[in-house]
């Protein structure tokens, strides 16, 4: 009996201390904060080696005292391990890392020589990287041959140039004139944030060893298209290394997009066009047996945004066939399975990102992972698994090894953990999707994010996050420019709609706001509000509203249209239409998405225009831009900012000299977000009587005085 007595005793004493353990590591844990996303790092492309044994892959990680990003190559064994890393640069990018045939080296890109990107050569079993590449306006992009022995590399040049030697020269005379400008005959002469000057991008081939290049494509074309803001790869070969695939635009880039494939001899040679799609033809891959050529496709012709399809190209038939068109979803990355026989894709759907195996025969998709968003994966040469990143509202990206024998349901392995430390201590927010009636009474889904701890007898401000696109989507992933847990740490219950007009959820519903941008979007955006105002723990007196790019967009449209809302914050937003369409870098899409040009039909944008609505302007706005943003030019953003000014609404302007569409730069980003959150606490937070007397002394304040800050 006293043994028992004594045992029980023990067990209240363990169970004390384990309750106090929970309570101190409650105590501990702590809402993410701004700086901590700095902290972070960030796993991206991943390649397996040849035998299977190691997944190479990059690695980001910021140095706010530089205000920079640095990149570079790590490995871990793809059976699980410590991963090892490989480059140790302290500036600029390593990244693009490709596999030689025999595993003994890894090609890349770097730009640790004056800041231009070139392709180095890494012996696996150590040593310093080969420079490989001396090209004097840096290598876009490359690829190495199947067999290893050539390498096929992207790179901007002039086109009247016949080697290297005239366009360095052509880059000095440019940067030792003291007269700067520029003389344009046609368009487009800027894209995203850089200019064009008149250069085109060639493909030339050279020994993997190092050597003299050839240009394969001359001319005054672009051979292979410029890929876009996401980046990604535009030339492929053969699996006998012996013949190039690549896009190239077929009509003005800037009014159409419309591009086709081309294949050439890689000993050169007129190259031959394998597509005739009035639209876009991009991304070629070669399958493993040399059979088929996969490649993405768009169908309608001047159509700014469109599903993006999986075709293959038989080279022995000349068949092209869409194996996609049944999932109705926009294919975001494929990737040959050895045995020629499937490929497995990535693409939204829902608010995620899913990974499935698409089978050649039928068309057949099967489910792989569906929760997360997940980046491309790549396949061990001999099939039995693939490796690729996965992130969601819970956690940054990390890799993941899914075996492809394993049986159905089995969750995927985890190799890399390097973001553990940093985010023991730190409580997230629980992230739920929720859906609700919409435009048409359709339904519309959304996500939400509690504040971390939330305790349900308090009533927690809400703050309304709209995306861009407009065609695109919230997904449940780790978002380091617009990250809803660090919204929601700052105290706020957060909703991320998938309006009509958002993609993942077919093309019907994508296209429900061709024509409408302020129409089916706004609708669905305030009745999610609606939603969210029922649930107890929200404040139904303190809401906000934020969005980038048409979420800018959104958000000025937002401030002409209701005044449900204490405080707007518009990023990159569009204002007045009829400017902004002829001020972007791409002019393409216009008559469809707002059915008109603004010569053929001006009333069209009229009406769809935030400006049009200026006279109702009454909420306090945050205007936020990028000097170098070409997708939505800076002077929308001042326009925006100086109507607010005039009419005395409370207003505050955020201008990043040195940003694009995006904010990259780890200093910046971290002022952007103290930025944001301060210019929202400051409207929010208060009581009613106090952001009333607030609101009243800012509007009869006069015009405010400018903050400038200077460069650290």
């Amino acid at each position: 009996m006293m043994n028992l007595n004594a045992s029980r005793a023990r067990g209240r004493v363990l169970l004390g201390a384990l309750t106090l353990l929970c309570l101190t590591a409650a105590a501990l844990a702590r809402p993410l904060r701004v700086e901590d996303l700095q902290n972070l790092s960030r796993v991206g492309e991943v390649r397996i080696s040849p035998d299977g044994l190691w997944a190479v892959f990059t690695v980001t990680r910021s140095d706010l005292a530089k205000n920079r990003s640095v990149t570079n190559l790590w490995r871990v064994p793809t059976a699980g391990g410590e991963p090892q890393q490989l480059t140790f640069v302290e500036h600029g990018s390593n990244d693009t890392p490709r596999w030689s045939a025999d595993g003994r080296y890894l090609y890349f890109l770097s730009s640790r020589v004056d800041d231009k990107s070139q392709v180095f050569r890494l012996a696996v079993a150590g040593g310093e990287a080969k420079q490989i590449t001396s090209f004097a306006t840096g290598v876009s992009n490359f690829v190495l041959s199947p067999g290893g022995n050539t390498l096929a590399i992207t790179a901007s040049v002039f086109p009247s140039c016949t080697d290297m030697a005239c366009n360095e020269k052509r880059l000095k005379e440019h940067a030792d004139d003291p007269v700067k400008t520029r003389v344009i005959t046609e368009m487009p002469f800027r894209r995203w944030d850089s200019w064009v000057d008149g250069q085109r991008n060639h493909i030339f081939i050279m020994p993997s060893e190092g050597g003299s290049a050839t240009d394969l494509t001359p001319g005054d074309v672009d051979s292979p298209i410029w890929p876009g803001e996401q980046g990604g790869e535009e030339v492929a070969f053969s699996p006998d290394s012996l013949e190039l695939c690549f896009s190239r635009y077929v009509e003005n880039e800037a009014l159409s997009g419309n591009s086709d494939l081309f294949v050439v001899p890689v000993s050169g040679g007129t190259p031959k066009a394998i597509t005739t799609n009035k639209s876009a033809d991009r991304t070629p891959v070669y399958s493993p047996n040399g059979r088929y050529i996969a490649y993405s496709a768009t169908l309608r012709p001047m159509q700014e945004t469109d599903l993006v399809r999986l075709f293959i190209y038989d080279r022995t038939t000349g068949e092209h066939r869409n194996l996609s068109e049944a999932t109705d979803r926009s294919i975001a990355s494929f990737e040959w399975s050895p045995d020629s026989s499937s490929l497995y894709v990535t693409f939204e759907n829902h608010g995620e990102v899913s990974l499935a195996r698409l089978e050649l025969a039928g068309s057949q998709l099967t489910p792989l992972v569906t929760s997360g968003t997940s980046g491309e994966p790549d396949v061990a040469r001999d099939g039995r698994f693939l490796i690729f990143s996965n992130s969601t509202l819970l956690r940054p990206a990390e890799l993941f090894r899914l075996d492809l024998a394993a049986a159905k349901g089995t969750p995927p392995t985890q190799l890399t953990h390097f973001n553990r430390e940093v985010l023991k201590d730190i409580e997230f927010g629980e992230v739920s999707s929720f859906t609700f009636r919409g435009w048409h009474g359709e339904a519309v889904q959304a996500w939400q994010v509690k504040p971390p701890g939330l305790d349900p007898s308090r009533r927690y401000p809400l703050l309304l996050l709209m995306h861009g696109g407009p065609e695109g989507a919230w997904n449940n992933e780790f978002h380091y420019r617009w990250n809803a847990q660090l919204f929601a740490a700052a105290g706020y219950v957060i909703i991320q709609p998938n309006f009509h007009g958002s993609t993942g959820f077919g093309l019907k519903f994508m296209d429900a706001i061709k024509g409408q941008w302020g129409g089916a979007p706004y609708e669905d955006q305030m009745k999610a509000v609606d939603t969210a105002l029922t649930w107890p723990y929200v404040d139904t007196t303190r809401i906000a509203a934020a969005g980038a790019s048409y979420g800018g967009y959104m958000a000025n449209w937002v401030e002409g249209h209701t005044d449900r809302f204490r405080t707007i914050v518009s990023h990159d937003g569009l204002y007045d239409l009829l400017a902004a369409i002829y001020s972007s870098d791409f002019v393409g899409g216009t008559l469809q998405e707002f059915k008109g040009t603004p010569w053929q039909n001006p009333q069209a944008l009229i009406e769809q225009a935030p400006v049009t609505y200026a006279r109702n302007f009454r909420t306090p706005m945050l205007i936020i831009h990028g000097g170098n943003d070409y997708r939505v030019d800076p002077s929308q953003g001042l326009s925006m900012f100086q109507v607010l000014q005039a009419k005395h609404v409370p207003s505050k302007l955020l201008y990043f000299e040195a940003e694009n569409h995006w904010v990259l730069k780890p200093a910046d980003s971290v002022l952007w977000y103290h930025t944001v959150l301060g210019w929202i606490d400051q409207w929010v937070k208060p009581d009613r009587a106090e952001f009333q007397r607030r609101l009243t002394a800012a509007s009869t304040s006069g015009t405010p005085r400018m903050e400038t800050r200077t460069s650290r």
